[in-house]
């Protein structure tokens, strides 16, 4: 009997899709299943093929209900002084898909709970469906997330908001969401598919420099307000390469000859 797959990805043109694929238990997060989507985000990284990437869980229950408490390890597990296993397997995942240089666009349908929140969190847009129930039981576990996990939430939802998150545990029902910021947008269930692969064609149409630019800089002013001469040096760089690119020249002649540009990434 052949072993189902952690990880399923597919293509349709520049868009790709990353499926956590364990829908009989609500795409649990396993330790496999975790460092296998951290290295899917840093091999697509790397291999910079997909202009952007849908986040999403197999089936129609749950994008991820979490972490698999069953592999969390015991007090009286031998953990030689180290990390619990399972808690640095949850940061590892998220660090991919905050780095991953291109937009990642989480597909949220049914439950998006504990570690399946923060991984939602770590993309950059939320596609939600009316069924959604998200939230972080970190606090009902006696657990607290990463300094990272905490930093993005205050950066994406604000100090009120993350704040009740984590002291309340709280699950959240899709209008709560939307109105806390922990998504972009809320569509009714059978819609969800259709709208988010439509907003992922709408990032395909933009160019691919511009887009990794803005990625990279807003998460820098974001995590450093105040940025060092060598951070700004950076940006001037950025800037100029985006304005000496071939894109910029094709947009500008596609803007004239009232066609749709023709990218590449260059």
């Amino acid at each position: 009997m052949t072993e189902q797959p952690n990880v399923i990805l597919h293509w349709q043109g520049a868009i790709c899709t990353v499926t956590i694929n364990n829908p009989e238990k609500h795409n649990i997060l396993t330790p496999p299943c975790l460092q296998e989507i951290a290295g899917t985000f840093k091999r697509l990284g790397e291999e910079d093929s997909s202009i952007v990437v849908i986040l999403r869980g197999a089936g129609r229950e749950a994008f991820s209900a979490g972490a698999d408490i069953r592999t969390m390890p015991t007090r009286t597990s031998d953990q030689s002084g180290a990390a619990p296993l399972q808690h640095d397997d949850v940061s590892t995942a998220f660090n991919a898909i905050l780095n991953y240089p291109h937009p990642v666009i989480a597909m949220i349908h049914g439950y998006a709970l504990g570690a399946g929140c923060m991984l939602a969190l770590a993309c950059d847009i939320r596609v939600a469906s009316d069924r959604v129930q998200m939230g972080i039981p970190t606090s009902r576990m006696g657990l607290i997330p990463s300094w990272e996990e905490f930093k993005r939430f205050l950066i994406v939802l604000g100090y009120n908001s993350a704040l009740e998150i984590f002291l309340t545990g709280k699950q959240y029902d899709g209008e709560t969401c939307l109105a806390k910021g922990m998504i972009n947008y809320l569509v009714e269930d059978n819609e969800l598919e259709t709208f988010t692969h439509k907003l992922a064609e709408e990032v395909t149409r933009c160019a691919p420099l511009s887009l990794r630019s803005a990625k990279n800089i807003l998460t820098a002013i974001a995590e450093n307000p105040a940025p060092s001469p060598e951070t700004l040096a950076h940006f001037r760089m950025l800037l100029d390469q985006a304005r000496d690119s071939d894109d910029h020249e094709e947009a500008k002649s596609a803007f004239k000859e009232k066609r749709p540009p023709v990218f590449k990434g260059r």
